[in-house]
């Protein structure tokens, strides 16, 4: 793996301390996780594009990353699933957990490692039927306490575990999510890291117009809100100013385009809807990860090249690593051609392939790509 220059820090789990401004994703792997049995992405960069036909994987990568930095969320699971539009799961350890594992079997352990400034950092997650609670140790009943009845003929309530186990050089963790009678718990031991945010913007579900206004509010209060009217008048160049708007028990983010009043911005298009959640996801996940599935959603191809220098922009400003998955050759292109310039070391992208239960991923810097487009290469 290609090293890097920048200085050794510690990983996506970190202490509270500053993380260093160059402290990106630089590779990743993946073992027995959902469809892949192994995948390795030996580089990838700042603004990393990744193609290939369907059914892959490239929206996988984007989940193995999540369930990374989501690792100490007891939801982490249900999350997964809500990405892929299904709502309703059995409490199960078949139906919950057995999907995230290759082949859906829980007897394999799930690997998911990244390297940051040269330093690997892994989470593994292996499924335990036969966890046991440490012991409560029983105290003598206060005064006046009156005992409830107690059946010794009932059987007691299985408690399934996903044990968790963050390893690096610098750092380490374990932590267990339990399984019971229609409730998930996660137990951690001892740990001072935070995890480094991320932020999934997902092809199936639009993001909720309440989140945009609410990660819109986190900027107007440091008084950030300008930076993004400047990207959005991209599409929409009569765009003067931006504000969140409380209507009923919601808040909407409305824009002035020189009308007798503002109007919300979902009513201006899909397009700039879709920019607006992309650069305020961006600007409030600054030091972390924005994973972007279908990127091109809701965007005509002819402002693309304008979209992606956006977000090579954007991602520069508030040092953000950007992961996006596409289909589409136009966007591609587009990627190419925004990301130029002074961009072009930002910018990679990636395309997976698949050998029957072989995984591979080729890897374009931006004069490669470039290369690769002008004499028409088939590159999706």
């Amino acid at each position: 793996m290609k090293k890097t220059t920048a200085n050794r820090k510690h990983g996506s789990l970190i202490p509270n301390t500053a993380r260093a401004q160059d402290a990106i994703i630089t590779g990743l792997s993946v073992r027995r996780f959902k469809g892949f049995d192994h995948l390795e992405i030996e580089q990838i960069s700042r603004v990393t594009l990744l193609g290939g036909r369907n059914n892959v994987g490239k929206t996988s990568v984007l989940e193995a990353l999540m369930m990374f930095h989501d690792s100490l969320n007891p939801q982490m699971i249900l999350r997964q699933f809500a990405m892929r539009g299904v709502g309703i799961i059995p409490f199960e350890p078949q139906s919950m957990w057995a999907p995230v594992f290759f082949d859906y079997n829980l007897e394999q352990q799930v690997e998911i490692a990244i390297v940051i400034n040269d330093e690997k950092e892994i989470l593994k997650f292996s499924y335990n039927p036969d966890f046991e609670a440490p012991t409560i140790t029983a105290r003598d009943a206060p005064p006046g306490f009156i005992a409830t009845q107690i059946r010794t003929d009932q059987k007691p309530v299985p408690s399934y575990s996903l044990d968790i186990t963050y390893e690096s050089k610098s750092n380490s963790y374990v932590s267990h999510l339990l399984m019971g009678l229609g409730y998930l718990e996660l137990r951690t031991e001892k740990t001072r890291f935070h995890l480094r945010p991320v932020t999934f913007i997902t092809a199936r579900t639009p993001v909720n117009p309440a989140e945009d206004a609410r990660r819109f509010g986190q900027l107007d209060i440091i008084g950030k809100q300008n930076s993004i009217v400047n990207f959005l008048t991209i599409i929409e160049p009569r765009l003067k100013s931006l504000s969140s708007v409380t209507i009923g028990d919601t808040s909407l983010i409305h824009g002035d385009i020189g009308l007798s009043r503002k109007i919300p911005v979902s009513y201006m298009g899909d397009g700039m809807a879709r920019l607006l959640s992309i650069i305020l996801a961006i600007a409030t996940t600054q030091n972390g990860v924005v994973l972007i599935d279908e990127c091109e959603n809701g965007l005509h191809h002819s402002i693309m090249p304008k979209i992606w220098h956006a977000i090579g922009q954007a991602a520069r400003e508030y040092n953000c690593q950007v992961i996006c998955t596409t289909h589409s050759y136009e966007c591609v292109a587009a990627a190419e051609e925004g990301m130029a310039g002074d961009l072009t070391k930002d910018f990679c992208y990636v395309r997976i392939d698949r050998d029957d239960k072989t995984f591979t991923a080729r890897r374009f810097d931006h004069e490669m790509l470039a290369i690769a487009l002008k004499n028409n290469m088939e590159v999706r």
